[in-house]
């Protein structure tokens, strides 16, 4: 018993060592990636207004990311961070070549672009080196995980205020392509924000760190992206910027900077629980061998009581905690061989058992909520594309993958003539007739706005065909009456494509060209991808 005893005890110490070593190994790696992703700013800077006083802020941030390189160096791969050093001193240059014409956006634009670039060589080597670490200690993997959200969630907080300033240094209209990467930046960080709701920090919660993520929350979503969305709405209605690139900068940096001040202390909480439970376990692992030599000196009477009333049960607690920490259902018995003292601590674990419980099905809850859209309860688009890709990558002589994307004809006029509200009836009534007509193994998603889309797998065209037509004629019987007892016409366009060898995004581009088709013929009506056969047009009545 006391070999036991010790030996658990010296276990639980040494595990509890080893992920502080791994955690304080692997900060200088995040703190990094913070760095490469701050030297953005003064970049940018420099490249809006090259003064000596610039210079010299782009000078030190370079020197700290250098420093924190440097530091990290004993941690990641030499020859992935060599890669990163070349690609961020090519950015550094482009940087300061850019710097000297800053009225030129593609100058501007290529040295963003080259610090992005660079700072993805760097993500690309950390993720490698966050799944070897939790490889070698799984312990680790929901600090970690947490870890790399936070900083992914600043890196991309900083990236959507840096594609406004190419435009706003070279004083052009907001490109296209500018206005794209800001939707996929905002995108992303909506993931992100829900990842954190799921995935919460493994450090105590108090009142501190709340607050911390409350201000960083405010800062953010009440300044930050009303600002960006500002600058786009500028940029792409020709109206004049309101803002110079150097005050846009400084302004949208306050904003991030709650948030760094969240991720920085979020690890540095997470650091210090780990190094109380190392210190924790070591305290017990000293009280314990204490414990063990005081009881190896009892009479064999007393250590056998002592074990079959105390320590069994003790144990037996001791792994339904872990258990439960491993989401593994409780097993203890229903009435344990303890002495009475012992039945709170039963009765807690199984009331903690009830809470997990209740969180998986909460969890499960929000997964569902994530993955759906709230008007129609269909799919919504991302669950529609994580569903679809393995569908799309299972090959069966017998069976192929068809997308029939579809769009309400007309929509903005239902929505203008009778309102948002009868609109939203017209989306939930389309949204039952589709789910009505498909068969149980189809995905119906709604795909955007007033777009609708079904994945099926069928044996021939004709099959796939042959459901877009009976689609189009279920949403024309559609028999919607407004509030004023006003009976609103609803019909759709229908564009059909096969996904024979095809990525879920080449699949879309080519059923959406199907349905432009479709519209440029008057609507009502179901188009054939170009490259897949017979028409597929059987009359728009």
């Amino acid at each position: 018993m006391a070999t036991v005893i010790l030996v658990h005890a010296r276990d639980n110490f040494m595990h509890t060592r080893q992920d502080v070593a791994g955690l304080e190994g692997f900060r200088p790696v995040l703190d990094a990636a913070s760095l490469i992703s701050a030297e953005r700013a003064p970049s940018t800077m420099l490249m809006a207004d090259e003064t000596a006083p610039a210079r010299d802020r782009l000078r030190a941030a370079r020197a700290a990311t250098d420093q924190a390189l440097a530091h990290a160096a004993g941690t990641v791969s030499s020859a992935a961070l060599q890669e990163t050093l070349r690609q961020l001193e090519q950015a550094r240059n482009l940087v300061d070549r850019a710097a000297e014409r800053p009225d030129r956006y593609d100058g501007v634009q290529g040295a963003i672009d080259a610090l992005f670039a660079a700072d993805d060589a760097y993500w690309t080597m950390m993720i490698r080196q966050s799944a070897t670490l939790i490889g070698s200690d799984p312990r680790l993997a929901a600090p970690i995980r947490h870890a790399l959200i936070l900083c992914g969630l600043r890196d991309n907080a900083g990236r959507l205020g840096s594609v406004m300033l190419a435009p706003l240094i070279a004083q052009t209209p907001m490109p296209p392509r500018n206005v794209s990467a800001s939707d996929r930046l905002a995108g992303r960080m909506a993931v992100e924000w829900q990842l954190l709701e799921l995935n919460p920090s493994v450090a105590d919660h108090g009142p501190r760190l709340a607050a911390l993520r409350q201000h960083a929350e405010r800062a953010f979503f009440d300044d930050g992206q009303p600002l960006v969305a500002r600058i786009i709405a500028e940029g792409t209605q020709g109206t004049p910027y309101t803002q110079t690139a150097v005050a846009f900068a400084d302004r949208y940096a306050r904003t991030l900077a709650p948030l760094e001040t969240w991720r920085t202390n979020d690890l540095d909480i997470v650091l210090s629980d780990f190094r109380r439970k190392a210190r924790h376990a070591f305290d017990m692992l000293w009280i314990i061998s204490g414990a063990t030599l005081t009881v190896t000196g009892l009479i064999a009477g007393g250590v056998l009581l002592v074990h079959l009333r105390v320590l069994a049960p003790l144990l037996e607690a001791s792994e339904a905690v872990v258990d439960l920490g491993h989401d593994e259902p409780l097993r203890l018995p229903r009435r344990h061989r303890g002495s009475r003292e012992l039945q709170p601590l039963y009765e807690a674990l199984e009331i903690l058992d009830a809470r997990l419980r209740e969180r998986a099905a909460q969890t499960q809850a929000l997964k569902h909520q994530a993955e759906t859209d709230e008007l129609t309860q269909l799919l919504n688009r991302r669950a529609l594309q994580i569903l679809a890709k393995p569908r799309l990558e299972i090959s069966e002589a017998d069976e192929r993958a068809f997308l029939i994307l579809l769009d309400i004809d007309h929509f903005k006029s239902i929505n203008d003539r009778h309102g948002h509200t009868e609109g939203d009836r017209v989306l939930v009534a389309v949204a039952a007739a589709l789910r009505e007509q498909v068969r149980p193994d189809d995905l119906v998603a709604r795909f955007g706005g007033e777009e609708f889309a079904i994945l099926i797998r069928a044996h021939t065209q004709m099959t796939a065909l042959s459901m877009a037509h009976r689609l189009r004629r279920r949403l024309g019987s559609l028999k919607v009456v407004s509030a004023q007892n006003v009976r609103i016409p609803v019909t759709a366009s229908f564009g059909v494509a096969a996904g024979d060898n095809l990525t879920w995004r080449q699949l879309v581009a080519k059923a959406d060209v199907a349905l432009y088709a479709a519209k440029r013929a008057g609507r009502n009506t179901v188009r054939l991808a170009e490259h897949d056969a017979e028409p597929a047009d059987e009359g728009t009545a």
